[in-house]
């Protein structure tokens, strides 16, 4: 079923590259006319409800939980949205301008839920207070500041950042109305949110088939899928970010997010140094094997570190997916691994393919990925083991370099930008002499193509993209959830559901 599930996600992911173009466009929905009709077909109203945890923040820039985080598309509208292929989408923004390290943002005509009109100081504000926010402000790291200029806002980045619009998803909100956690800041969404947790339609905005959302306080994280179960609540998503699959009795999709689940690497010891042997253990990991079993379906295999549906990698017939141990083996032997040490291992007669894959067994999915690349790698002609060890270890053991191989996962930007792997919070183990380093600066600052900077990849192999994780979305009958956005926008835009 969980295949099926997936399966149907790639047809309508088909379906959408098809029908949207990757420069993103169209006009966004917050700010129309209030309406429940399109042309002359009457939409069928209708009443939602959601959950949300009354001991979180509703402030979008303090809140932590994932319920309470997804409930800002509802009541504020952003820059730009980014939909399910990672195309941007604009919302309040006209367009965006630049390059490099500065870009300028142009605004479009807009109001707030009072009627006051969204200004370029409102986006500035919106912007500090998403810098300093533990979820927003690690998609914006690369950004130092945000300057009113007129009816624009000029980005000043601390390096350049390829596909920048994409990382301009944060709410904006009325400047002053959000600056503790008990605030209940001003937007510009298809609702309003009260200080007493009643929700009200905004009079300056579109609402489409809902017209009404309640939300329902859920006392503890593990009640949410019986919520769901016995009708309380209409939406659930899980991100199985436990390792931990949990089966909910309701209508679900398999939404594929920007995690990715990769084998690092110590480039700077032993084998590893050799882009050949790297190369080999890219071409004995069985990616499909590890999103299907491993991750019990809850993944899609990955050939490069960018996204399989994302829209700039469409049509990159570049590495692959399914394991190859004949091509893997016949890599090391052509390197002279064809001869074995005392102890059983493959050698050159320096060094020898003995490694360890280093595992914080905490999490289920990624300890059953670990052992499921040691077999892949083992029967290539690698000695293998798996070193399962406590998540305070495992970090200890990686920031200090003290592995061969490690099994790993880092929630990319929605720009899907590598930088965590070429010094960032990824890059331990990495070789910055590679001259794919080199590769990534250029093609960050939009000098080569993401052609060219996957063929430097694949030529030096920094480290094995496996796949990317998948959350489950779970919903009642009676809905038919819009999911035309990536899945770090839970509710999508609430103007586009419908009734199923």
């Amino acid at each position: 079923m969980q295949r099926k599930a997936l399966g149907a996600l790639a047809l309508f992911l088909t379906f959408v590259l098809l029908f949207c173009s990757c420069t993103g466009g169209g006009e966004p929905t917050e700010n129309g006319e209030n309406s429940a009709d399109t042309g002359n077909e009457t939409v069928q109203s209708l009443s939602v409800s959601l959950p949300y945890f009354e001991s979180d923040s509703c402030n979008p820039y303090f809140a932590v939980s994932t319920e309470n985080r997804a409930l800002a598309s509802l009541f504020y509208a952003p820059l730009y949205r980014v939909n399910a292929d990672f195309a941007p989408k604009a919302v309040l923004a006209e367009r965006v301008d630049g390059g490099g390290t500065s870009y300028t943002v142009t605004l479009k005509t807009a109001v707030f839920s009072n009627g006051k009109s969204v200004t370029a100081a409102d986006v500035v504000y919106s912007f500090n207070l998403a810098k300093n926010s533990a979820w927003y402000g690690a998609r914006l790291a690369n950004v130092q500041s945000a300057k009113a200029q007129g009816n624009a806002v000029v980005f000043t980045l601390s390096a350049p950042e390829r596909y920048f619009e994409n990382l301009l998803t944060f709410p904006v909100v009325q400047s002053g109305t959000a600056d503790t956690a008990d605030a209940v800041p001003v937007g510009s969404g298809a609702f309003v949110l009260s200080a007493d947790g009643t929700v009200t339609e905004n009079p300056h905005s579109t609402r489409g088939a809902v017209q009404t959302v309640r939300l329902v306080h859920i006392k503890d994280a593990s009640h949410l899928g019986d919520a769901l179960e016995i009708g309380n609540i209409d939406f659930v998503f899980d991100d199985f970010a436990d390792g931990n699959y949990t089966r909910i009795v309701a209508q679900n999709t398999f939404v594929t997010m920007n995690n990715l689940v990769y084998l690092g690497m110590n480039c700077t010891v032993g084998a590893l140094t050799s882009a050949a042997v790297r190369t080999a253990i890219y071409y004995a990991a069985d990616k499909d094997n590890v999103a299907a079993s491993a991750y019990r379906g809850c993944a899609e295999s990955a050939a490069l570190p960018f996204h399989p549906a994302f829209c700039k990698a469409q049509g990159l017939a570049l590495g692959q997916t399914a394991a190859d141990t004949a091509r893997a083996s016949e890599i090391l032997g052509k390197i002279g691994y064809n001869r074995y040490d005392k102890n059983g291992r493959l050698t050159n007669g320096q060094n020898t393919l003995g490694m360890t894959i280093l595992v914080n067994g905490a999490n289920g999915f990624r300890l059953s990925a670990a052992y499921a690349v040691a077999d892949n790698l083992n029967a290539a002609g690698f000695s293998v083991t798996v070193e399962n060890v406590s998540d305070e270890v495992y970090r200890a053991r990686i920031a200090s370099g003290a592995f061969t191989l490690y099994l790993g996962e880092v929630k990319l930007g929605e720009n899907m930008s590598p930088s965590p792997f070429f010094g960032g919070a990824a890059s331990a183990g990495a070789d910055s002499t590679l001259p794919v380093f080199a590769a990534y600066t250029a093609f960050a600052a939009g000098e080569v193509s993401l052609s060219d900077f996957a063929n430097a990849f694949l030529d030096d192999m920094p480290f094995v993209p496996l796949c990317y994780r998948a959350g489950l979305a779970a919903y009642s009958r009676s809905i038919a959830p819009d999911f035309s956005a990536a899945a770090y926008d839970i509710y999508g835009d609430i103007t586009l559901w419908t009734a199923a």
